[in-house]
């Protein structure tokens, strides 16, 4: 516990040097204000007090602009021009077109990518392997699917008309449903029936995104997701759907509130055999946060990544593998949400939302088997 206060409070101060540090080189001397200073730490307080205030999390979006490659890019490329175009900076010049370089690569990203995806199935099967060998017999080895007493599945806000990258998908089918989500919501009802298959009657437990409108509006589309479920035989009993947002702290708080109700939590002392899961369908890039989180507040967790983008080329195609070297704007949109997501990764471990660990995470997710 030592060893992760200390580590805690060095990340915090690193956090705090690094965005002290980017507001004098951002904002001139003159203008850092105790005002202004006084209403930047009320925004980052904010922020950590309710993640998901639309607000607040425009505001903040602006403020971190240089945290991400794209931003930083483009800060350093304005300031680069501030003595004028005849005498431009061509340090920060070729420290933006680095940034924007590296982080357009598609094998870079890929690999990101792919490293994070992975992480859990890697160490999932680690941990196997050496259970196998000194593990009492009592303790399984192979993922109790029949232990699965909820679903969870990471849902998006479904109050946004369309999401990056999405315009022409939401154009032609339609759905108020961005086709990662309906694409989530059929791998989950995939993963539904494989689990009543093994001897489990698992409900179907939703973050919808928060939603606005009227009483009918919320109705009408949570109706979607349910509707969306139903196709795929989930049945409607099963499907529970909560307005929590991305925000995976909130979604296990009102998910302990479902358990408790219906006495799904499995008492203290427990066998490890027949401790109740949850199952968990997110996106393999966020999953490692996600289960950690939930694995923090003492719920044992099997993982069901998707919206899996860390692939490679495969074979042996010369100008296929030469072409994942040049730069492009999907690799630019990968390599951001690796860095995002390991933004959020930091965020959660400040606020005490992830387990301690040494060298590595001191739990270990389990992952249902494809």
């Amino acid at each position: 516990m030592l060893l992760v206060l200390l580590t805690r409070i060095l990340v915090w101060a690193a956090v705090g040097l690094i965005i002290w540090y980017l507001l004098l080189r951002i904002i001139p001397r003159k203008f850092l204000t105790w005002f202004g200073g006084a209403i930047i730490l009320a925004l980052i307080v904010l922020s950590f007090l309710d993640p998901n205030d639309q607000t607040i999390g425009t505001i903040w979006r602006i403020i971190s602009l240089p945290l991400n490659p794209l931003g930083a890019s483009v800060l350093l490329l304005i300031f680069s021009l501030t003595d004028g175009i005849k005498k431009v900076k061509g340090r920060q010049v070729a420290i933006a077109l680095t940034i924007l370089l590296v982080s357009s690569v598609p094998m870079l990203a890929r690999g990101l990518v792919g490293q994070a995806e992975n992480a859990v199935q890697q160490a999932y099967d680690t941990q196997k392997g050496i259970c196998e060998d000194v593990c009492p017999t009592d303790i399984p080895t192979a993922v109790p699917l029949n232990r699965v007493v909820t679903l969870v599945v990471m849902g998006e806000n479904i109050d946004t008309a369309s999401s990056l990258n999405e315009f022409s998908s939401q154009a032609v089918t339609g759905s108020r449903l961005t086709p990662s989500l309906e694409s989530r919501l059929l791998s989950a009802s995939v993963l539904y029936g494989d689990l009543r298959q093994n001897g489990s009657d698992p409900f179907v437990f939703v973050t919808a995104g928060p939603t606005t409108g009227s009483a009918e509006e919320q109705a009408d589309k949570e109706q979607v997701i349910r509707n969306a479920l139903t196709r795929n035989g989930v049945p409607a009993s099963a499907i529970v759907i909560r307005n929590s947002g991305m925000d995976v702290n909130r979604t296990i708080r009102d998910l302990e509130g479902f358990l408790d109700e219906r006495q799904l939590r499995t008492p203290g002392g427990t066998p490890r055999r027949d401790v109740n899961r949850i199952a968990i369908a997110a996106p393999a890039l966020t999953m490692r946060r996600t289960a950690l989180a939930f694995e923090e507040r003492n719920l044992d967790v099997m993982a069901w990544p998707t919206d899996l983008y860390g692939g490679g080329i495969s074979g042996g195609d010369t100008l296929a593998r030469l072409s994942d070297l040049v730069p492009s704007v999907d690799a630019l949109r990968l390599t951001t949400r690796y860095w995002e997501e390991l933004l959020t990764s930091v965020y959660y471990f400040l606020r005490g939302w992830l387990p301690g660990f040494n060298v590595r995470w001191n739990q270990v997710v389990e992952v249902v088997p494809r």
